[in-house]
C-alpha cells in the first residue's frame, strides 16, 4: 500500500454507515465478536488492527485488561476513536501504522484481534506483525470475508466505500491457516456467520 492508499480517502463516518447498512451487518457482528473473544480469553494485553473507530471497545474490562492498544492507517479514524473512548479505558494507546510498510514490535500482547484486515493487507504480512507482537501462548483472532459469489463491496449508495475495492482481494481460509501453521499457530476453533446479503464472516482463533 502506498500513501495513496483509498483508506485514506474513506471517511470514518461513510464506512461506519456502510458496515451499519441493513444489506451489510458486519458492524453488529463484529462488535458481537468482540465481546465473544474478550470475554473467553480475558486478555491483559489486547492489539486491534484496523481499529477504524473502536467498534467493540465498549466491552473491554479495564479491571482484566490493562493495556489496549489499537492500529489503524487513517489517523482521523484514531482520532474519533481516541475521543469516544479515552475516558472509559484509559490505558488506550492508538497508532498510526500501515502493517504493510511496519511489522516492527510495539508489545507482547497475548490477544491480537484482525478483524477484516488482511483482505487489504495479505495474509504474509499481517502474520509477520502479529508474530513480532504476540506472547507466546498469546491468541491470534481473525476474521475474514467469504462473498459466497457475491461482489465484494456490497451496494449500500455510499459512494466513497467504493474506493476500498482497489485493495480488496479475498483471503482463501485454507491459505490462512495453512501460513498460520508454518509460522507457529495452532488452531483452537472456528466458526462461521451469515450476514444479510448472504456472504458470511469466517473467524479463526489460533494460540502460539
Amino acid at each position: 500500500m502506498t500513501d495513496t492508499n483509498p483508506w485514506l480517502r474513506i471517511p470514518l463516518e461513510d464506512y461506519e454507515r456502510h458496515m451499519c447498512h441493513h444489506l451489510v451487518g458486519q458492524s453488529v457482528l463484529l462488535n458481537f465478536l468482540t465481546k465473544k473473544y474478550l470475554d473467553e480469553i480475558k486478555p491483559e494485553i489486547a492489539v486491534f488492527l484496523g481499529i477504524a473507530g473502536g467498534n467493540g471497545l465498549e466491552h473491554i474490562n479495564i479491571n482484566i485488561t490493562k493495556s489496549v492498544i489499537g492500529i489503524d492507517i487513517n489517523p482521523d479514524y484514531l482520532n474519533i476513536a481516541f475521543e469516544r473512548y479515552k475516558h472509559t479505558i484509559t490505558s488506550l494507546q492508538l497508532m498510526n501504522l500501515d502493517l504493510v510498510k511496519n511489522s516492527e514490535s510495539i508489545c507482547k500482547a497475548d490477544f491480537i484481534w484482525a478483524a477484516l484486515v488482511l483482505e487489504f493487507t495479505g495474509i504474509d504480512k499481517a502474520l509477520e506483525f502479529c508474530t513480532n507482537n504476540i506472547q507466546k501462548d498469546g491468541h491470534l483472532v481473525v476474521s475474514i470475508q467469504s462473498n459466497n459469489n457475491r461482489q465484494s463491496i456490497s451496494p449500500t449508495g455510499i459512494e466513497s466505500i467504493k474506493k476500498a475495492g482497489e485493495i480488496f482481494s479475498i483471503v482463501n481460509p485454507d491459505m490462512l491457516q495453512s501460513r498460520a501453521a508454518e509460522t507457529g499457530y495452532r488452531l483452537i476453533g472456528k466458526e462461521e456467520n451469515e450476514l444479510p446479503n448472504g456472504k458470511s464472516i469466517m473467524t479463526f482463533h489460533f494460540i502460539i
